[in-house]
């Protein structure tokens, strides 16, 4: 005959067992880290940007580029992304088919706006990735340098206007092409002097539109 009290004390252990175990996955690292991304901070209301493709002035000079009208962009976007003040969405599309491009009009800018759901777009062009010379020596010895020149600007939707406008520029010793089998902004496009160069724009580039966009 079983001894009732015995009996008792074994099915309160087995239970307090079995709770112990579901404290311990609870607090276990693995369930921490899921409960960290759930506290990250939220990205501020209505920053939410449309990021474009951007317009190549002379698409000759990028023949050597991973499609630089569409990866330029989204390298940047990647960096806004990672700041957590905005959230991003991005289009192929192109504000402008024109260079110079055309101003957008109040009611384009409202028409993204509903299309999209965003308040703010990011436009850019692409104004120079050319290779110059400079002779030294009366011309015994040559050196080269490749450019890249951008503008970027970010228009309100809501305001139907300019936000602001930045240019940059930078320069990087040497002429040799990265070539197309470089994915843009993957290693081995970051790992070239030029491929760099062009990503610390982006650096620059994002750092610019989160300091425009501060206290909108």
């Amino acid at each position: 005959m079983k001894n009732p009290v015995r009996h008792t004390l074994l099915s309160a252990t087995r239970n307090l067992l079995v709770l112990l175990s579901l404290c311990a996955a609870v607090i276990s690292p693995a369930n921490a880290g899921v409960q960290v991304q759930s506290v990250t901070p939220v990205r501020e209301a209505g920053k939410a940007i449309l990021m474009t493709g951007f317009i190549v002035n002379k698409p000759a000079q990028s023949a050597d580029l991973d499609d630089i009208a569409q990866g330029f962009p989204r390298e940047l976007a990647r960096r806004l992304e990672q700041s957590q003040q905005v959230s991003l969405r991005i289009t192929p599309d192109f504000l402008s088919t024109e260079w110079p491009a055309k101003t957008p009009t109040p009611a384009l800018l409202a028409q993204v706006a509903k299309a999209y759901g965003v308040r703010y777009v990011i436009a850019g062009e692409i104004r120079n990735t050319g290779m110059r010379q400079t002779s030294l020596l009366f011309g015994l010895w040559t050196k080269h340098h490749r450019a890249i020149e951008l503008d970027l600007d970010i228009y309100d939707t809501t305001e139907g206007q300019l936000v602001a406008r930045h240019r940059f520029s930078a320069e990087v010793e040497g002429d040799a092409p990265i070539g197309k089998q470089q994915v843009f902004g993957g290693q081995g496009f970051a790992a070239h002097p030029y491929g760099k160069v062009v990503l610390e724009v982006a650096d620059q580039a994002a750092k610019s539109v989160l300091e425009s966009l501060a206290g909108r």
